[in-house]
C-alpha cells in the first residue's frame, strides 16, 4: 500500500506542475495573441506535432491506440485516463510502474463457485427427555440400612439399590416357617389316616359316620396346611422387599432416601431415567407439519457442547392440532452412545424435509454485507472486482447463489474485509 501511495502522489503532482505551465503569465501573449497562435503554430511544425485538420487543444493520436477497459488497473485510473487527467506521455511510464508492483498486492484466499447439492431445514427447539422415566417406591415401612446405589450410577434390570432393615419381618419369617412345617406334618398324619379308613370301609370294618370324620378331619388338615404355606409366601416375599431393586435398565437419576430415614409403604425412594434413545418435543406449525414424516433424519445442535452435531429421527406425530397455539407436537428419537447430550438441555432440532441438486454454492465466509446487500469479491487476474449476488439455502457454512456468478468463478473467501473494488491481490492458497 505505501508503493501505491508513492505512486499516487508522483501522479498527482505531474498534473499540478503541467497545469502551473498552462497557467504561467506572459505580457507578450496578452498583448500580441495573434503572434501567440503563430509562434505555437511554428512550434508545432518544427516539433512534428501539428496535425491537419486538428482542433486545438485535442490530444494526438498515436500509432497504435490503447484500450483502456482492457487495462489491468483499477477502474479510478481507468477514469483519469478516459477523461485526460493523466497525460498521454505519461500512460505507458504509469502502466509499466503499476505492473511491475506500482500498488503493494494483498494476501487472499480464493475457491472455486461449484455444483453442490443443499438441504431444505425446519429449524425447531425443544428440550432433551429420557425415553423412559421410573419412579421406585418402597413396599415397606421400614428403616433404611444400607445405600447400595448412588445418583449417576448406571443399573440394570432388578438390580439392589438400597437395603431395609428387615428383624421385625425376618423374625415373622422365621415363626411362620416353622407353623408351616408343623401344618406339613399334621396334614401327612391326616392323609394316612384317610388312606387307613378307606380300606377299612371297604371291607366293612367301620362305620359310614367314623368314616365321613376321618375325611373331614383330613381336608381340615389340606385347608390349615394351604394357610400356613400362603401365610410363608407372604412373610417371604416381605422379606425380599427389604432389597430395593430397580424396575428398569438406566441411569439413577434422583435417591430421596439416607442411612437412618424410615421410609413408608409407597414412598417414593428412587427415580431411574433410560438416555438410549433421548426424545425431543417439538412444536411445529400447523402449516409446515404437512411436510412432516415419520422417519425423516433430524440433526441436534446444543450450545452446551458446541460443534457437536446428534444423529436423530421423526418418531411420532402427534395427529392433533392444539387450537390454542396452532401447532403439532413431533417427537425426535436420538441416539447418543457419547452420552454428551442429557436430559433437560435446550436443543435446536433441524428436520431435513428437502433437498436442492446441482445449486451453485460458495463458502458463508466469503460473502460481505453492505446496506442490506449482499457482495462477493471475483477475482480477474491479479485484482478484485466487487459483484452484488443473491442468496438462497443456507446449510451449515454453505450458502446458495441464486444469481451473480457463474460455476467455475473464482472468489476470495478469505481477506475480504478491507478489500475494495479493482485492488490488487495476491493468492496465498
Amino acid at each position: 500500500m505505501r508503493k501505491l501511495s508513492i505512486f499516487i502522489i508522483v501522479v498527482l503532482l505531474a498534473l499540478v506542475v503541467s497545469c502551473g505551465k498552462s497557467g504561467d503569465s506572459d505580457p507578450d501573449r496578452k498583448a500580441n495573441p495573434q503572434g501567440k497562435s503563430q509562434a505555437e503554430g511554428a512550434r508545432g511544425d518544427r516539433d512534428g506535432s501539428s496535425e491537419p485538420g486538428r482542433k486545438p487543444g485535442s490530444k494526438p493520436q498515436s500509432g497504435e491506440d490503447i484500450d483502456i477497459d482492457k487495462l489491468d488497473i483499477p477502474d479510478r485510473m481507468k477514469e483519469a485516463i478516459k477523461s485526460g487527467q493523466i497525460p498521454e506521455e505519461q500512460i505507458a511510464e504509469m502502466l509499466a510502474r503499476f505492473q511491475s508492483g506500482g500498488g503493494e498486492a494483498v494476501p487472499v484466499n480464493v475457491e472455486l463457485v461449484q455444483l453442490k447439492n443443499l438441504n431444505s431445514y425446519l429449524v425447531l427447539n425443544g428440550i432433551v427427555e429420557p425415553e423412559r422415566k421410573v419412579e421406585i417406591f418402597s413396599r415397606l415401612s421400614a428403616y433404611v440400612k444400607e445405600i447400595v446405589k448412588e445418583e449417576g450410577a448406571y443399573v440394570q434390570e432388578n438390580d439392589v439399590l438400597a437395603l431395609l432393615d428387615e428383624t421385625e419381618i425376618k423374625i415373622s419369617y422365621e415363626q411362620s416357617k416353622i407353623e408351616l412345617e408343623q401344618a406339613r406334618l399334621t396334614l401327612e398324619e391326616a392323609e394316612q389316616n384317610y388312606v387307613r379308613n378307606q380300606e377299612l370301609k371297604k371291607r366293612d370294618l367301620i362305620s359310614e359316620q367314623d368314616f365321613q370324620t376321618q375325611e373331614a378331619q383330613y381336608k381340615q388338615r389340606q385347608l390349615d396346611h394351604q394357610n400356613r404355606a400362603e401365610s410363608f409366601k407372604n412373610l417371604q416375599l416381605q422379606l425380599d422387599w427389604t432389597k430395593i431393586r430397580s424396575l428398569s435398565e438406566g441411569y439413577i437419576t434422583e435417591r430421596l432416601i439416607e442411612v437412618g430415614d424410615r421410609v413408608n409403604a409407597n414412598q417414593q425412594v428412587y427415580t431411574i431415567e433410560d438416555f438410549n434413545p433421548l426424545l425431543i418435543r417439538v412444536f411445529v406449525p400447523t402449516s409446515d407439519s404437512i411436510k412432516l414424516k415419520t422417519g425423516m433424519l433430524s440433526e441436534v445442535t446444543t450450545e452446551v457442547v458446541k460443534g457437536a452435531l446428534f444423529g436423530g429421527s421423526v418418531k411420532l406425530i402427534n395427529p392433533r392440532i392444539d387450537v390454542q397455539t396452532g401447532t403439532v407436537k413431533v417427537t425426535i428419537e436420538v441416539f447418543d452412545e457419547s452420552l454428551r447430550l442429557k436430559p433437560g438441555m435446550f436443543v435446536e432440532a433441524r428436520i431435513v424435509i428437502g433437498m436442492k441438486e446441482n445449486v451453485l454454492v460458495i463458502p458463508r465466509k466469503a460473502i460481505l454485507y453492505k446496506q442490506n446487500l449482499t457482495y462477493v469479491f471475483v477475482m480477474n487476474r491479479n485484482q478484485v472486482s466487487q459483484r452484488e449476488v443473491t442468496l438462497g439455502l443456507n446449510e451449515e457454512d454453505d450458502v446458495e447463489v441464486v444469481s451473480g456468478l457463474e460455476e467455475g468463478e473464482t472468489i476470495v473467501v478469505v481477506g475480504v474485509e478491507g478489500l475494495k473494488d479493482g485492488q490488487r491481490v495476491e493468492v496465498i492458497q
